[in-house]
């Protein structure tokens, strides 16, 4: 029978609390998914923080290491291949309406896919469910850019890909604005979140958290190509 783990990938969530700019209310927006105790008993959950200073103690608690994201994310693979497991589903912890009954199914469609991938609203992906032995597909790949979910499937091929219903992930206020606007049972919360700060405020907040994503992938393109 083949070993499952949920790979949980997330930075302490006051550190993602400062990154987003959100206020503490928003803590249970961004608190790991509660499906941990939900899942089968045969499914085991790792997390991968970054811990700074603090001590990092557990058998599934497990520190980051590597220069950005990508790096970080690779070696967290490796660690969960020397462990021994066969099939993984790697989340984060940005996006709420993530339940058991998503990590559940996509190991089931891993049975006849190579991956199996939950898109979130901007084109990255919330769930990314793969075989261990299939792990050089989420090599390389130029993450946060919005279009990992395209650059995934374009790898594996569209026919070895299944789809998970597309869900919304919180990266900044405007994505905190849309998600208020939806029926999740979290959304209530999201837009007590957003009355906390005033319109004026909102609005300066979510121009610098779309500039500042803007600044970031356009410092981490690759030079353009001139014609000879």
């Amino acid at each position: 029978m083949s070993r499952r783990a949920v790979l949980i990938f997330a930075e302490k969530v006051h550190v993602d609390l400062a990154r987003r700019s959100f206020p503490k209310a928003a803590r249970r927006l961004l608190n790991l998914p509660a499906f941990a105790s939900e899942i089968l008993p045969e499914i085991e959950v790792h997390l991968f923080t970054s811990a700074g200073n603090a001590s990092v103690t557990g058998p599934r608690i497990h520190r980051q290491s590597g220069h950005g994201f990508a790096e970080r994310f690779e070696n967290a693979i490796e660690t969960i291949a020397q462990l021994g497991y066969d099939e993984v589903v790697a989340v984060g912890r940005d996006c709420p309406g993530l339940g058991a009954l998503d990590i559940e199914r996509a190991f089931a469609e891993l049975t006849s896919k190579k991956l199996v991938l939950g898109p979130d609203h901007r084109g990255g992906c919330y769930l990314i469910a793969f075989r261990i032995a299939d792990r050089e597909l989420l090599r390389d790949v130029r993450w946060k850019r919005n279009t990992d979910c395209d650059q995934l499937v374009q790898r594996a091929g569209a026919g070895h890909v299944s789809l998970l219903p597309v869900k919304h992930d919180l990266d900044s206020w405007t994505d905190l604005r849309l998600f208020a606007r939806t029926n999740e049972s979290l959304a209530r919360l999201a837009a007590f979140v957003l009355s906390l700060v005033s319109p004026a405020r909102t609005r300066l907040i979510e121009f610098v958290s779309i500039a500042s994503q803007r600044m970031r992938v356009r410092q981490q393109m690759p030079p353009p190509a001139f014609a000879a």
